[in-house]
């Protein structure tokens, strides 16, 4: 077996969507599976693309985002080590809903389409795992809807930083730091909200202690203060 194959076989048994795949399952899966590197700005796929691979993150992060004709860009997240992601225009066999860029030097692990669904096709347990996978990401969009619609831009800013935190967060002795940079831009694409406007509830946040910005890396210092901020605006 070759270096590639053995790489893949233990990260995905690392990886909790694939842990309750059994020895055989994890050896046959990895076979099919294709490294693929990006460097920081590279684009993976563009909105429209034809779907044809499911990626898995091995290292480094994705951002995943949806443009308008008019240039405005909605930032839907940011993926890191174990996620994966393209597997919506793999089930259905459309174009891609979306654009893939990779944000910092990343390295996936690749499943073409036709592997993809012939192994779903052998492995009936393994599609429920895709489906429950499934119904996760579409309960975090209807929450993200939910926030828009109900908090105000303060919460919005709360919850994602806390959601980012969650996903990308290391401890530090100041407290959690988001280990990704991040610009006040794009702060604002995933809130639904101005530039401006997050630069206001940025600074409330750090005069009140809650949160250290850094150049780029921002820490949660006072999470509960951060909940508490979402709980009153109605989250």
């Amino acid at each position: 077996m070759n270096t590639d194959t053995e790489v893949s076989k233990r990260f995905l048994t690392s990886v909790p969507f694939f842990t309750n795949l059994n020895p055989t399952e994890v050896d046959e899966l990895a076979r099919r599976l294709i490294p693929r590197r990006f460097q920081t700005g590279s684009t993976v796929f563009h909105l429209g693309d034809p779907g044809g691979l499911l990626y898995i993150i091995l290292s480094g992060k994705i951002k995943i985002s949806h443009s308008t004709p008019e240039g405005q860009e909605a930032l839907l997240a940011i993926m890191g080590q174990g996620d994966f992601f393209g597997e919506l225009a793999l089930l259905d066999d459309s174009p891609r809903s979306a654009t893939a860029e990779a944000i910092a030097p990343t390295e996936t692990l690749t499943l073409h389409r036709d592997d993809f669904m012939r192994f779903i096709d052998d492995h009936p347990a393994f599609s429920r795992h895709v489906l429950t996978s499934l119904a996760r990401r579409v309960r975090h969009m209807n929450a993200q809807i939910s926030d828009i619609f109900f908090l105000d831009l303060p919460g919005r800013l709360a919850r994602t930083l806390i959601n980012l935190s969650e996903q990308h967060g290391r401890q530090t002795p100041e407290g959690l730091q988001i280990e990704i940079a991040l610009t006040q831009t794009d702060l604002a694409e995933m809130t639904g909200a101005t530039r401006v406007s997050i630069n206001k509830a940025l600074g409330r946040f750090r005069r009140q202690g809650w949160v250290k910005v850094k150049g780029r890396k921002f820490t949660i210092v006072d999470r509960d203060s951060l909940e508490n901020l979402i709980e009153l605006a109605g989250g």
